[in-house]
């Protein structure tokens, strides 16, 4: 979900229930209130939520899902396994297919090294 505040999200965020909040690719930008005329700070964010504590296979599952439910993610899966054993012949949709593949590996790895990140940044101000 995108979400935006005038005050920087914390990337993990206690909701009280059980539920946490993980507030990621946080972007600062600088916009003028309309009334006011002053320049002032919005921070941009998406944000998925999770129960319990926020592990790291939690948090990325949940940002996998917040863009592919399972179904999407095995119909890229089976769609480029289909052109890797032959059963699809066409070779425009194989090799769209192997693009979509290549996507999705590249969407869920960068996910892996956001979240380590992230947890990463959250250890250290725990500390």
């Amino acid at each position: 979900m995108k979400s935006s505040s005038d005050i920087r999200p914390a990337v993990i965020q206690p909701l009280g229930n059980g539920a946490y909040h993980y507030n990621y690719n946080i972007v600062e930008r600088q916009e003028t209130d309309p009334e006011t005329g002053e320049i002032k700070t919005v921070y941009d964010y998406d944000t998925v939520k999770v129960w319990d504590k926020p592990t790291n296979e939690k948090l990325v599952k949940a940002v996998i899902r917040e863009k592919l439910d399972e179904t999407q993610e095995f119909a890229i899966i089976n769609e480029y396994n289909a052109g890797v054993l032959g059963v699809i012949t066409d070779t425009t949709k194989k090799q769209e297919a192997k693009q979509a593949y290549k996507d999705y590996l590249t969407f869920v790895a960068a996910t892996k090294a956001m979240v380590k990140a992230d947890l990463g940044i959250v250890e250290k101000t725990a500390e």
